[in-house]
Parts: structure tokens; sequence; C-alpha cells
């Protein structure tokens, strides 16, 4: 990858404030918040360029209390944004209306994290993202265009790899999530089918953590079974019960919809 030999290469706090300044539009920046360890550096190093931003946090509704409550500790100037579909504000009422969520089709994205701040008319968007974390993010580059809205996307810390996000942390002894020294390396979603694939000691570790969380979702999937999905999943040999329907999500077979 190309990205791994570029860390090496550069000042990466220098360019990295200069890449900021260099695109910093009229009217300022959107910064996509999430409380996680990425986008704490990106708010801290935006802070010293000097540029014009305002910051947003999409509360999904299922993201860990814990980062809902450092946000709100540390930065109090992020402005919280929150779902509305039809209606439905939490990510539990809009499982019977839109299905359950699926690595394939993850209406939970879009509804919980992109909607609530799609309308704000600040289309230059700094965003937490790295080239290390996946191949699909690497593919963005540093500068990408959403073609929907129109906005652009600036990733000031993609050529960044996690050791260099710690060692930024520590160097200015920044403030982070409590959950990463509690061995959590990603503090998304509580609930997320990616959790579920293949990965149950994660999926146990969260129902543990966090089970009055999975005892709503559970509720939710009850209602979807009883409203529209018992028939089908009967018919097609999918699940009998309702049990092994949340079952079978738990163990990955999401794509059974």
């Amino acid at each position: 990858m190309k990205y791994q030999s570029a860390v090496i290469e550069f000042d990466k706090e220098n360019d990295t404030i200069d890449f900021i300044r260099q695109h910093e539009p009229p009217e300022g920046y959107f910064l996509g918040f999430s409380g996680g360890k990425d986008s704490t550096v990106l708010y801290h190093i935006t802070k010293r360029s000097g540029v014009k931003f305002q910051a947003y946090y999409s509360c999904t509704g299922i993201d860990p209390p814990e980062v809902v409550k450092y946000i709100k500790n540390y930065y109090p100037d992020v402005k919280i944004m929150r779902p509305n579909y039809k209606g439905h504000r939490s990510f539990f009422g809009m499982i019977p209306i839109k299905g359950f969520p699926t690595k394939y089709a993850r209406w939970c994205c879009d509804i919980l994290k992109k909607d609530p701040t799609k309308h704000i008319p600040l289309k230059h968007r700094l965003m937490g993202i790295r080239a290390e974390e996946s191949p699909r993010r690497e593919k963005y580059g540093r500068i990408s265009e959403t073609k929907t809205y129109k906005q652009i996307i600036y990733s000031p810390l993609y050529y960044w790899v996690e050791w260099q996000i710690w060692d930024y942390i520590e160097k200015y002894n920044i403030p982070y999530c409590s959950l990463y020294d509690e061995g959590f390396s990603r503090i998304g979603c509580v609930i997320c089918p990616f959790i579920c694939n293949l990965k149950q000691d994660a999926l146990l570790r969260h129902k543990k953590r966090w089970p009055k969380y999975y005892k709503a979702f559970e509720k939710s999937m009850e209602r979807l079974w009883h409203l529209r999905e018992k028939d089908r999943q009967i018919e097609q040999g999918y699940a009998k019960t309702v049990e092994e329907f949340i079952d079978n999500y738990y163990h990955g077979n999401q794509v059974k919809r």
C-alpha cells in the first residue's frame, strides 16, 4: 500500500495542518465527530490549524453510553444531531418498519449517521478516515466527493497509521474514551451486523456489557417477526420460531431477508 511508505516520509503534523489550511472554505468546515480516537485527533489538530469549523456528532441511540458521556464532558461545543425516520427517533422503533440491517443493506448507517447532517449547508467536510483501516477506505483518497449531496470530503489523517494516532494523543495529553483502556479497539455502535458475523466473542462481550440495548433490540425483532417476517421466514425455511429468527441474526445469517 502506498500510504504505508508515505507515513515515514513526511512530517505528519505539519503536513496535516497545511492540508487543512490549504483547503479551508470561506464558510468553514463541517467536522464529523464520533468520539473515537481518530475524530478526537482530527478535532485537536483542526483546532491547532486555526481554521473555521463546526463539529457535529450523529447520536445514533445505539452508541456506547461511555462515548456519549465522553463527548458531552469534553466537547460541549460539538453539535449533537439525532435521527428521525417517519416520526421514529430510535433504531429500535425503526426496525419493524425498515427490517433488520445487514452487512449488505446497512440502512442504519444512512438513517442514523448520515441523514441527520446531510442537509447542513457546510459542503466541505473533514472526516477522520484513514487508509490503513480497510481497502475500501484506502480507495477514497485524501479528497473525494459525494455525488448525491455534492459534498467534498477531506481526510487529513488519511496517511496516518494507528500508532501515530496514539502517539499524538499521548504527546498532547488528550483525553480519550475510557473504552479503549478496557480493550475495545473500536467503539462504534453497540449493535452492528459486523459484530455478529463470525465474531461471536465480540458479540458476547457487547451483550454482557450493554444488556439493555440487546433486550430492546430483541423486542424490536419480535415486533418485526409478528408484523411481516414470520410467514416469509417459515415459508423459506429460514426460521420456524422468533427465537430461531433472532439466533440466525446473531450468528451472521442476516442475508436471509
